[in-house]
């Protein structure tokens, strides 16, 4: 997917991405997962691990959908719907 414009936070960086096959747009998420335990820097993978568990288990118009996920050691992105 393509990126454009991006809000950040404490944790991460949220931007528009747009999948090439269909033209549709979606906010990627892009949360900091700490490296070790005792470090400060990111949130716990299991923290994330629990969002995204809530976000598949939600279906409301009001409420992002998740339509994607990809992690690696040092970030989890999340691609929801717009």
């Amino acid at each position: 997917p393509s990126l454009s414009s991006h809000h950040s936070g404490h944790f991460g960086v949220v931007r528009r991405c747009r999948e090439r096959g269909t033209g549709t747009f979606y906010a990627a998420k892009f949360v900091k997962t700490r490296r070790c335990w005792g470090s400060r820097l990111g949130l716990e993978r299991a923290q994330v691990e629990r969002e995204v568990a809530i976000l598949r288990q939600l279906n409301h118009p009001n409420i992002m959908r998740l339509h994607d996920l990809f992690a690696s050691r040092a970030e989890v992105v999340l691609v929801l719907e717009l």
